[in-house]
């Protein structure tokens, strides 16, 4: 399960040249090449709907507070949804959009006083993005894997159940609001990313569950009167997206064998 991580930590001076290499990121530039059309529809259809959520705001004469927040997001929604896209496509440049995205999204959730989204954000930077960004696994020659037996299902799932555990503890350190749903939450983008780095097919059916988490937790949001149109169309666009790669990696898995 961690041997990515071993992998990566032991070679770690001789992987990070990878990232300076000459011509490396006009070569990652190139990675958006190639796509499928719903990958690229589901791009320009979050643009354009972040870019009116976006102008709403700023018509409002929001508060400084709120007008950064709304910039940061506006910024980190859309390099995410670059990200997924760029996962289900298996393109490298996922690392470097979903650590971009990240740093955004971490200072829109600090000023939303959103604590459980920002340690949310860390884990994914330190725990997947700088890992798919050095692993030359998922920059070189990507192939598609899938479970071998139910052992691994079990190996996983084993995992996942700690870290809900782990999570829910320190969360109830805080004055979470939502500690069962933010616990169950960051356990999922665990597991998920270690799928993800492992390049598991199954990662999609974490994934799916999260989208579908997220979803229900807006709309309960929604009824408080605090959710963000902008989230639920990214969240959307994710759970689409989460179907479409679900589709492509079954298929290379196939082909792979």
């Amino acid at each position: 399960m961690f041997e990515s991580y071993k992998r990566v930590l032991t070679n770690l001076p001789e992987y990070s040249k990878n990232i300076f290499r000459k011509g490396y990121f006009k070569w990652l530039l190139g990675q958006v090449k190639g796509w499928s059309k719903i990958s690229y529809a589901l791009l320009v259809v979050n643009f354009i709907l972040q870019v009116y959520i976006l102008t709403t705001t700023l018509i409002g004469s929001p508060s400084p507070e709120l007008l950064w927040g709304a910039i940061f997001g506006f910024i980190g929604s859309n390099l995410a949804v670059l990200t997924v896209c760029g996962i289900s496509n298996l393109s490298p440049i996922q690392g470097w959009a979903a650590a971009c995205s990240a740093v955004f999204i971490i200072l829109s959730a600090a000023i939303a006083h959103n604590y459980a989204n920002i340690v949310e954000q860390l884990v994914y930077f330190f725990a997947l993005d700088l890992f798919c960004i050095l692993d030359p696994q998922w920059n070189e020659d990507i192939h598609v894997e899938s479970f071998k037996s139910w052992l691994d299902w079990i190996k996983y799932i084993i995992f996942f159940v700690v870290a809900w555990g782990i999570v829910y503890y320190l969360f109830g350190l805080t004055d979470d609001p939502s500690l069962f749903w933010d616990s169950l939450t960051l356990a999922l983008a665990l597991t998920g990313s270690l799928l993800e780095l492992n390049l598991k097919k199954e990662q999609y059916v974490v994934w799916i569950l999260g989208n579908i988490t997220a979803i229900f937790l807006w709309f309960s949001s929604f009824q408080l009167g605090t959710a963000s149109p902008a989230l639920f169309v990214t969240y959307m666009i994710f759970f689409i997206n989460s179907l479409q790669g679900a589709y492509n990696w079954n298929k290379l898995s196939h082909k792979s064998k």
